[in-house]
């Protein structure tokens, strides 16, 4: 799974010359180094012909849910890939309405329940963010009204085997296009070569979600 992840304190500048977004909104991405569900945090949309950047909720609110949002009681913040499209909650998104959730890495815990342990799970590489695969909505409650997403998770692999069952899927940078554009399936998309993927230990801050400062990712 996927709970924590960080966004860093990339800019809106940096996003649109890397990906040469079309659209990006007027207020600034506020920095983030320990994200957690019902955060607002940057992904990228299709917007026509090319890739919009938008500040959603982390946590898909499916379009058929019109309650308030605290009355909505089950966690959405991540989607197997396996059986996302058969989910009443996800199968709309997953036919039509695919993202980009562009982070600077995430947390995972592994080891016994009470002695868990901390890593940060990154991605060499040299441009601004890579990106998990995700699913979008855009709605209207009484409470809160824009985007929303959830990530796409699937079975671990490569060397973060061992931490934990599950992880985000994530996108070699050659899927972007065909992914947002819902050209191709979960299962054809190109992931990162799992040989780019890198993990360290962190400390026991990041546990808590108000705490949000770049030396969370430090190697403890």
């Amino acid at each position: 799974m996927c709970g924590r992840a960080i966004t860093g304190s990339k800019t809106w500048a940096e996003f649109y010359e890397w990906q040469s977004l079309m659209i990006v909104p007027a207020d600034p991405i506020k920095p983030s180094y320990n994200a957690a569900p019902t955060t607002i945090n940057p992904i990228f949309i299709p917007d026509g012909p090319g890739t919009a950047g938008v500040m959603a909720r982390w946590g898909i609110i499916p379009h058929w849910f019109k309650k308030p949002l605290s009355e909505m009681k089950y966690s959405t913040f991540n989607a197997r890939s396996e059986d996302a499209a058969s989910k009443p909650t996800f199968r709309d998104a997953m036919r039509s309405q695919h993202c980009l959730v562009p982070v600077q890495g995430y947390y995972e815990w592994t080891g016994a329940k009470g002695n868990k342990t901390p890593y940060l799970i990154s991605v060499k590489t040299n441009a601004p963010a890579f990106c998990f695969a995700g699913l979008y909505s855009k709605i209207e409650l009484p409470n809160f009204s824009g985007y929303t997403y959830t990530v796409l998770t699937e079975a671990s692999g490569g060397p973060i085997e061992g931490l934990h069952h599950r992880m985000p899927v994530m996108l070699d940078e050659s899927a972007y296009e065909g992914w947002l554009g819902c050209q191709v399936s979960i299962d054809e998309v190109t992931r990162i070569d799992p040989t780019r993927l890198k993990f360290h230990q962190v400390g026991p801050e990041v546990g808590n979600v108000r705490n949000n400062y770049p030396e969370l990712m430090d190697v403890v």
